[in-house]
């Protein structure tokens, strides 16, 4: 089948099928004769199972462990349940505050008393700390999005294309002390938007698992952590450039900039979704 085909039998749009596959949770085979996928049966049914999980909120990554079986369906809709559960007694609990508040005769923001409606106020921002939680990484969630990683792979291979006819034949990827120990031709300098694609779709997965953190702030940390390794990449090509033309000459300053500065900002946030959980605001 084509892809027409499927998104036909599926009801779902191109951009969602071309999704799982390039999050590896399908794989079709190609045609030999003109090198399209051929989607088997076996793929609308997986495309099928994969978009339903997801509309039941499980992640990417926790149906990449279902199809692998390093977890059963069965555990993850365990605790799918208890995540959901917890949500509908929260969103119930808010259903009722705002059903409290519109009982008044007016009610408008210059006259709203939270004591009026809130008990002890203490308990309450305890109860919530989540929502405070999320608000305390909102720079994780920037630096983490697939928009940042896209411009950072745009980047590589910007920087690239419009520096190439200006490179020499042969470019340093090594240094020491200020001198290129390690010369390669200067199609070397597309090779960091592939490791980019490559960190993203090929070792964000391994980054996931090592953490061993199956929970919203494990999938956030993944991301900024994967971002910031292709940051590096970026910022080793225009390091390579600039020592070429001879503008710097030590990398290391510059990774040590990067790293104080993305650790830095990782320990803040952490720190602050601790600080959000056990302290009152």
């Amino acid at each position: 089948m084509t892809i027409k085909d499927v998104e036909e039998q599926t009801g779902l749009s191109r951009s969602n099928i071309r999704f799982y596959e390039k999050e590896k949770l399908i794989e079709p085979s190609r045609n030999e004769s003109n090198g399209y996928r051929d989607y088997s049966e076996n793929d609308v049914e997986n495309i099928k199972k994969i978009a339903y999980l997801r509309t039941l909120g499980i992640s990417i990554e926790d149906i990449r462990s279902i199809i692998s079986e390093k977890v059963t369906l069965q555990e993850m809709l365990e605790k799918q349940k208890e995540v959901l559960k917890n949500q509908i007694t929260d969103l119930n609990k808010a259903k009722l505050m705002c059903e409290k508040m519109l009982d008044e005769e007016s009610i408008s923001y210059e006259k709203l008393q939270v004591e009026q409606y809130v008990t002890d106020l203490h308990d309450y921002w305890k109860d919530n700390r989540t929502v405070f939680k999320l608000d305390s990484v909102s720079f994780l969630y920037i630096w983490g999005s697939m928009l940042t990683w896209t411009m950072i792979t745009a980047l590589c291979l910007i920087i690239g294309a419009l520096s190439y006819s200006k490179l020499p034949t042969e470019i340093p990827v090594q240094w020491s002390k200020g001198v290129a120990t390690s010369l390669v031709n200067k199609n070397w300098i597309f090779i960091c938007p592939v490791i980019c694609i490559i960190i993203r779709y090929l070792l964000k997965p391994f980054i996931y698992a090592k953490l061993q953190m199956n929970n919203y702030y494990g999938e956030i940390i993944t991301e900024y952590l994967t971002n910031y390794m292709c940051f590096i990449v970026l910022s080793v090509e225009i390091f390579s450039i600039l020592f070429t033309f001879g503008v710097v000459k030590s990398v290391v300053v510059l990774l040590f900039v990067d790293t104080a500065i993305f650790i830095g900002l990782l320990v803040v946030g952490l720190v602050k979704m601790d600080l959000r959980g056990k302290e009152v605001l």
